[in-house]
């Protein structure tokens, strides 16, 4: 298909239960200078309404241009983009509808925080999108403890006197008070310490799983992309290099050292497990599941 060529529904069989679906998705930067970089080449992609996808790559592999055209940040060149049933490739789609079914929510995102007070700032998009006073803030309330901050605490606080783990739960509330369907995450741990990371990765595995919230999440490090992601797309030069489950994906030790990426340690252990014939269930992942699984099989053995 030409870069310049835009692809229309009737094209295309969209699975039913997509969330996001990309079919021969290109983007140039510059294209008509001198200085044109493709970023994004034939992307095909597919992601049904409550996973948990992961996306990884190097820097300029296309990773984030193309998590930004998911709510229109980046607008579609060619090829075609339907996300939660609206067309991206058409001439005129209802921007203000997408945005508040898909949040966004970017790289320390404790740094867009200005309002004088926690509330005014989680309430901001509600403003935006015209919500009525007193439901803003019943839904900033169920926001803010959906993130595990108490409303009546912190509603009345600067923003700016909140400990860097609490200013990155607020600004993930004034995102999750939309009620997005979708979740779309850009290194969401960064900056963070052992605990907080702990802390926003359980939450957004909280949304997924019991919310039905599909997520996104861009991330450099492979240690939580293994344990909490159901399934990663690995871009590379623009394109989808590997689109698979994490305990798959990190068995191919070879070629992911090829794309400069690492092996998070548990894949590397169980891997290595699996080369003495110690075969765990692929849905083991984290230290407490291997630890059980490995005491598991011992005990098997010596029956």
């Amino acid at each position: 298909m030409s870069k310049t060529e835009k692809l229309t529904a009737p094209d295309l069989q969209i699975p039913q239960n997509s969330a996001i679906f990309a079919k021969g998705l290109n983007f140039t930067y510059n294209a008509k200078s001198n200085f044109a970089k493709h970023a994004l080449t034939n992307v095909d992609i597919n992601i049904d309404k409550g996973e948990f996808v992961a996306i990884v790559g190097h820097t300029g592999s296309g990773k984030t241009t193309f998590v930004q055209h998911i709510n229109a940040l980046i607008r579609v060149q060619s090829g075609y983009l339907n996300v939660l049933g609206q067309d991206l490739s058409a001439r005129k789609p209802d921007l203000k509808a997408l945005r508040k079914q898909v949040g966004m929510v970017f790289q320390y995102p404790e740094y867009q925080l200005f309002a004088d007070t926690v509330l005014a700032d989680v309430c901001f998009g509600l403003k935006n999108f015209q919500v009525d006073k007193d439901k803003q803030t019943q839904m900033a309330k169920e926001a803010l403890e959906l993130v595990g901050l108490e409303f009546d605490k912190v509603k009345e606080k600067s923003p700016f006197d909140l400990s860097g783990g609490e200013k990155r739960r607020v600004a993930l509330a004034g995102v999750l008070a939309m009620k997005p369907q979708i979740l779309v995450l850009d290194e969401p741990t960064a900056g963070l310490d052992p605990r907080g990371k702990t802390e926003i990765l359980t939450l957004v595995k909280r949304l997924n799983k019991e919310e039905g919230v599909t997520v996104m999440m861009v991330s450099h490090d492979m240690n939580e992309v293994y344990e909490n992601a159901d399934r990663v797309l690995v871009f590379r030069d623009g394109g989808v290099a590997y689109d698979m489950p994490p305990r798959e994906l990190f068995r191919l030790e070879d070629e992911i050292a090829s794309m400069n990426l690492e092996v998070p340690a548990m894949a590397a252990f169980c891997n290595e497990l699996e080369r003495q014939g110690f075969v765990l269930s692929d849905g083991c992942k984290t230290v407490d599941e291997v630890l059980a699984a490995v005491v598991a099989l011992k005990e098997a053995r010596n029956v």
